[in-house]
């Protein structure tokens, strides 16, 4: 009995694209989430600063959101953004592994939001969860450093998640930067465990990697990207992501040396 609950506790561990080890695993845990989503999980995450405290309170207004993304002051754009915020609650889980004081693995089950608040007064309150704050105020400090007006320019979905995959991977101010995976991992980042399963390597190299890499030359041409599909024979075993990023980057003191 005991050997089919380790059994099953590490088959979770395993194959769950929440899974958090450290701080950098946030910039890859929401593939499930669409383009506007991402951009104001992007808006709320800008809130956080340097003198950002665990479970504190940030509060925007509706009317805030919709000049932010250029949207029309009105009732269905409300309903938008209520709808977005109601998903960003729902579809933010966060997995996180650690070790008991008897040595014993375990997984810690929580979510990025603690609360929010939405009144029809248009103020609009949210607030990070306690499990998840120390890896996200991390995040923002260290790895976050696209201004968010970059990120606002880019429409699609998966050049927001490559981005983020491009911070996560950096060393302190180095403006090369490499992003490995397998198949199976780069599909969970960008699509989630579920819809990944239906998609064949050349469909998500075509429709994810290529649209994701040509958007972000686009629109950034201080980057320039290089795709190497990882092979075994003729079939597609993972993908390697080279990237020179030469935008002009304010050191901040802080800055430190990510961890892979």
């Amino acid at each position: 009995m005991r050997k089919s609950s380790k059994s099953n506790l590490d088959g979770l561990l395993s194959r769950h694209d929440y899974l958090v080890v450290q701080s950098n695993d946030l910039a890859k845990a929401f593939g499930n989430l669409k383009a506007f989503e991402h951009k104001l999980l992007d808006y709320c995450v800008s809130f956080v600063s340097k003198d950002s405290v665990e479970q504190e309170v940030f509060q925007t207004t509706s009317n805030d959101v919709m000049r932010y993304f250029d949207l029309a002051n009105s009732g269905q754009n409300y309903q938008r953004i209520v709808k977005a915020f109601k998903t960003l609650n729902e579809n933010t889980a966060l997995y996180f592994v650690t070790r008991k004081e008897n040595g014993k693995k375990a997984i810690v089950m929580g979510h990025l939001f603690n609360k929010m608040v939405v009144g029809d007064d248009g103020i609009i309150t949210f607030q990070f969860s306690e499990i998840a704050s120390p890896y996200l105020f991390e995040l923002k400090q260290n790895y976050y450093s696209f201004k968010l007006l970059e990120l606002a320019q880019i429409k699609s979905k998966y050049s927001l998640i490559m981005l983020k995959l491009i911070e996560a991977r950096r060393f302190g101010q180095n403006d090369l930067i490499t992003i490995t995976g397998t198949l199976e991992e780069w599909k969970d980042w960008f699509l989630g465990s579920e819809k990944s399963k239906s998609w064949t390597a050349g469909r998500f190299t075509d429709r994810v990697l290529v649209v994701a890499l040509k958007e972000i030359e686009e629109k950034m041409p201080d980057i320039t990207t290089t795709l190497v599909s990882v092979k075994k024979g003729r079939r597609i075993t993972g993908y390697e992501v080279h990237v020179s990023d030469k935008r002009r980057r304010a050191f901040h003191p802080s800055y430190r040396k990510s961890v892979n």
